[in-house]
């Protein structure tokens, strides 16, 4: 991977206190009661749907738009997949230079946690019998660290930071709104990834705060501009699903119910509110974006 390493390293206690908070370790495809997960609840509360807020989506039928719940609920599963995909990637190269030993250990519970969250998202495709799309068209190239692009330590930590802290605030707000027509296997596997990913965005947000006191000087005119590009292309991609998502959830032509879903202005306001604390916590560290 392309890029650089911070000049320094989170400190040890930091790395032994979230080395510890994983312990013991829980897998997540054992504890979950698979025998729940059905066909006959929404997946993600009402008003985390794309289409929510428009006259055409009430119009539908609850079947429908619980089907549609599902789906969403499972693109945002497989974005988590493809994300983790980069993590476990470049978590396995920087391995090869932790220092000191509080982080090589942190880094392997770091491994085994994102490799436990991929599995679960992959076994809830196959298991909800769903005709849930191709997971690794879930996020687009740019998606992937613009560290291999600019060499810019800077950078990768912060999309890192972007793509776990906004999927965390999609988790707690499923996890706090879902009500009794909301499915509890749902609510326990959101509970579960936020549990680990906690302990993974501590890290990364320590990590940014190192790299932004010496950011590769080739490249500090533009961070801001690349930044707010990222960021909301990142946004744009997660929150709004494809056009084959609708199809596969039995829409129709998914082109027309995805024009919907972008210009739908509670769909952009559930967004905003979701993306706020992200866009807070970056400005803690210097960083200024906006949803565009």
């Amino acid at each position: 991977m392309c890029y650089i390493r911070a000049m320094s390293t989170p400190e040890a206690p930091l790395l032994e206190q979230l080395s510890a908070n994983s312990l013991p370790y829980r897998d997540p495809l054992a504890v979950l009661d698979w025998r729940t997960l059905t066909l006959d609840r929404y997946w993600l509360p009402p008003e985390a749907v794309s289409l929510n807020g428009l006259t055409e989506f009430e119009a539908l039928s609850d079947t429908a738009r619980m089907r549609l719940s599902q789906y969403e609920l499972i693109a945002f599963a497989q974005a988590g997949i493809a994300l983790e995909r980069v993590f476990l990637e470049s978590t396995a190269r920087r391995l090869k230079h932790a220092e000191p030993n509080a982080e090589y250990a942190f880094l392997l519970h770091e491994l085994r946690e994102e490799a436990g969250h991929s599995l679960m998202f992959l076994r809830l495709a196959g298991a909800s019998g769903l005709d849930a799309p191709d997971w690794r068209k879930a996020l687009p190239p740019f998606a992937r660290p613009v560290s291999r692009l600019l060499r810019n330590d800077v950078l990768y930590w912060f999309m890192i930071v972007v793509a776990q802290d906004i999927p965390d605030k999609l988790h707690r707000f499923v996890r706090r709104q879902a009500g009794p027509e909301t499915s509890g296997f749902v609510r326990h596997m959101v509970s579960l990834h936020m549990r680990d990913q906690s302990r993974h965005l501590a890290y990364a947000r320590r990590s940014l705060e190192l790299a932004m006191r010496r950011p590769g000087r080739g490249v500090v005119r533009l961070l801001p501009l690349v930044f707010d590009l990222m960021f909301n292309r990142f946004v744009r991609a997660y929150f709004w699903p494809r056009a084959e998502l609708y199809e596969r959830a039995g829409l129709g032509d998914g082109r027309i119910w995805r024009r919907m879903a972008l210009r739908n202005a509670q769909r952009r306001e559930f967004v905003l509110k979701l993306v706020a604390p992200t866009m807070r916590l970056l400005s803690q560290h210097g960083i200024r974006v906006r949803l565009r």
